[in-house]
């Protein structure tokens, strides 16, 4: 028995999926055993994805970095923590969500080097922990009080970071290790 039919792979990127058609099969038998394959590499996938990506809400309620890293860490796990160029590409899709262009992360300065908040060593591999991406030249501490990091989502900026007097009140973005 001959069949004509169409199967799609799904790429899930946010909250919408775009399909491509994935091949045509002529009997039964075609059928069934790719089905099986198909599904097993979907959920794989997402095993994958789940694990690999980091959970980040993005809080759109203006507080000071301390205000902000206490209602993370209370609510959440910490302020959030970018590991990678990834990272920083998901973060930024969560703000532009919003139309917001600054918003607060767990970098800061402890006057000896810029540290994250986040103190758990799993949550980096090898290196990351020194993942940096500032803007322009790199911090400034403008008058000696820029202690805290945002991350600038603006239409030049993409992403980078800027230190900034911890007491400006900005949105942020948690970070959440369920």
């Amino acid at each position: 028995m001959l069949i004509y039919t169409q199967y799609f792979l799904f790429h899930s990127k946010g909250n919408s999926y775009n399909t491509y058609k994935l091949s045509y099969f002529n009997t039964i038998s075609e059928l069934s055993t790719t089905t099986l394959l198909f599904f097993g590499w979907f959920f794989l996938y997402t095993l994958i994805d789940r694990c690999l990506t980091k959970n980040y809400v993005f809080v759109n309620e203006s507080m000071t970095w301390a205000e902000a890293q206490r209602y993370c860490r209370e609510k959440y796990t910490d302020l959030a923590t970018i590991e990678n160029e990834q990272q920083t590409v998901q973060l930024m899709d969560k703000v532009n969500h919003d139309s917001i262009d600054l918003a607060w992360i767990g970098l800061y300065d402890d006057l000896n080097s810029w540290k994250w908040t986040l103190e758990d060593s799993d949550f980096f591999k090898v290196g990351e922990e020194n993942f940096r991406n500032w803007y322009d030249q790199g911090p400034d501490n403008s008058g000696g009080e820029s202690l805290c990091v945002y991350m600038n989502n603006g239409i030049c900026e993409s992403g980078n970071w800027t230190d900034e007097n911890c007491n400006t009140a900005l949105p942020f973005i948690c970070y959440s290790g369920e």
